[in-house]
């Protein structure tokens, strides 16, 4: 596969208050060590292999908006110095409460060109469910302080599936969110029942009592209503369904996650950050963050595993990274690569697929019917390379909840 283009994430973990629904590696407080890490961060880019042509950055965390302008220009140019390239994309993902604004004219001067704000709702009660640290007013002052910062790239992020969230109550908000007119929306449904064993970090024992308490208050059936509604309220105004979780303005979809999505290289920094080759090689940094900022001070490369994926492992991902975007998997890509129509490789699968009207197939594409969509992950069980297994890969969790 070609490394021609490039791809660099960034993990800021640092959050001001850590959200108990929360997956990734973060940290709560300790903002006062932000200038270490973004050193740590520069000194484990000059330790990394730039090859191709480095074509988005993507800063997540965490709150990638607790760091200074300054200190976001830095990384920026360290990039563009080391791939010798000018990203066409800059992503940073922002929170909108009022007790952490970013300065938004100068993440613009640093080279940013789309923010990423978690909003998350637009309706108070369902902020509090949440445990969030804003409110819907500084919701919608984040974003339009971003646009008057010049930002003409904005995604914004809903959240279905609260408890005590009507239809209704999704409805309103997911129409206050379009009248916004934001260029790109990520909508999730709120997951409650990761294992422990999955979470990115050791998880917290208030964050599983706020799980368990609410996951018994959840309802999957109006949480399906919910994604139907969506498809159909954005598709009217103009949005185009691209991937499971993203919808967004011609030409506005995200250029970072789709290479995600198709498997193409990428480079992961900071604390918790992994990273492809492009062909089979996956590593991942050490999400503890004293650790991190030990190895990397010291000389060492933060990697604390690396795993070569088998042929049966790259094909499963190819298919169900595939089948996150709506228009499916090529299967002349795929037989391409791997040697066999994915029809033919898959023929179970796709059968039962298609007879539980999961999956459908024309001439070149394998894809998720609208029901398949919302029962993705059992369509993919029958793709799984070992038999019985229950649990889809890391990869495929990450893309799932790409922005």
């Amino acid at each position: 596969m070609s490394v021609a283009s490039h791809h660099l994430y960034v993990h800021v973990p640092f959050c001001r208050l850590v959200c108990a629904y929360c997956d990734f590696v973060t940290v709560g407080g300790r903002r006062a060590e932000l200038p270490r890490y973004v050193d740590a961060l520069l000194g484990e880019m000059s330790m990394r292999p730039a090859r191709g042509e480095l074509e988005t950055v993507y800063f997540g965390g965490g709150t990638p908006s607790l760091l200074a302008a300054s200190a976001v220009e830095r990384v920026v140019q360290e990039a563009r110095d080391r791939w010798r390239s000018v990203p066409v994309e800059v992503t940073l993902e922002a929170n909108p409460s009022q007790r952490e604004v970013p300065d938004w004219s100068g993440l613009r001067l640093a080279g940013v060109n789309r923010i990423s704000l978690g909003l998350q709702s637009l309706r108070d009660a369902e902020l509090r469910t949440l445990a969030r640290g804003h409110t819907a007013s500084e919701a919608r002052r984040a974003y339009l302080a971003a646009r008057s910062a010049g930002f003409d790239n904005v995604s914004i992020d809903l959240i279905y599936g609260i408890p005590g969230q009507s239809l209704a109550d999704w409805r309103g908000g997911l129409r206050a969110a379009i009248a916004l007119e934001p260029e790109h929306l990520s909508l999730y449904a709120l997951q409650l029942a990761l294992a422990p064993d999955e979470w990115a970090a050791p998880p917290r024992s208030g964050a599983l009592r706020w799980r368990r308490r609410l996951a018994a208050r959840q309802q999957d059936d109006l949480a399906a209503d919910q994604y139907r509604l969506a498809e159909d309220l954005l598709d009217a105004v103009g949005y185009h369904h691209y991937e499971l979780s993203s919808w967004a303005r011609v030409g506005r979809e995200s250029r970072h996650n789709a290479a995600y999505w198709a498997r193409r290289a990428y480079t992961g920094i900071g604390a918790g950050a992994h990273s492809y080759d492009g062909e089979a090689i996956r590593s991942w940094n050490t999400g503890d963050l004293d650790r991190y900022l030990a190895d990397v001070e010291t000389g060492r490369q933060p990697v604390t595993g690396t795993e070569r994926l088998s042929e049966p492992d790259r094909a499963f991902e190819a298919i169900a990274l595939g089948l996150r975007r709506v228009e499916g998997t090529s299967r002349c890509a795929f037989a391409a690569e791997f040697g066999e129509d994915p029809v033919h490789r898959f023929a179970p699968a796709v059968e039962q697929g298609c007879a539980n009207g999961l999956l459908e197939v024309d001439d070149d594409l394998l894809r998720l019917t609208p029901n398949g969509r919302l029962l993705a992950n059992e369509a993919l069980l029958g793709f799984l390379p070992e038999a019985g297994a229950s649990r889809l890969s890391e990869p495929v969790r990450e893309a799932a909840a790409a922005r």
